[in-house]
């Protein structure tokens, strides 16, 4: 094999590389949440990839944010996810038990809220319903919270 012929497919291996690496890399999703009640507490998210993730329980990513820099019942946080499919979902977590409380008929006695969705009832939204795509480029998501 020819010096030449081996430099070239190690340049062409080093910008497929390069080009996956891009596609794969995280980008940043900055979340204005709103209709939050105080500063107590803190406010969990929970990232999901689909349906039966979401109706499980088990989300893809955690987080968790300080309460302290709420202003006017808006809170704006930022973390990345690489490229896919997701759905945000978020609880006001006032006593910062890491969980969400509900009343003795299942109803939450703290907020609870979707990405770019305003929970209306109190039925659980499909994953559909609050889904959005992250792709090559940073990402806007809204959530207003649910006070019950």
């Amino acid at each position: 094999m020819h010096a030449s012929t081996l430099s070239g497919k190690t340049g062409f291996l080093t910008l497929a590389f390069c080009l996956l690496a891009a596609l794969v890399q995280a980008q940043n999703i900055s979340m204005t949440i709103s209709n939050i009640k105080s500063r107590d507490g803190q406010i969990l998210v929970a990232v999901f990839t689909n349906q039966q993730n979401f109706k499980d329980e088990k989300a893809a990513f955690k987080h968790q944010f300080s309460k302290t820099s709420v202003s006017n019942g808006i809170l704006k946080v930022n973390f990345d996810l690489p490229a896919g499919t997701y759905g945000i979902a978020l609880i006001d977590d006032q006593n910062k038990n890491g969980k969400l409380d509900k009343n003795f008929v299942g109803i939450p006695k703290e907020g609870v809220g979707f990405s770019n969705f305003y929970l209306s009832g109190v039925s659980k939204p499909d994953f559909d319903d609050f889904k959005f795509d992250v792709k090559t480029s940073a990402v806007a998501v809204e959530c207003k919270l649910r006070n019950f």
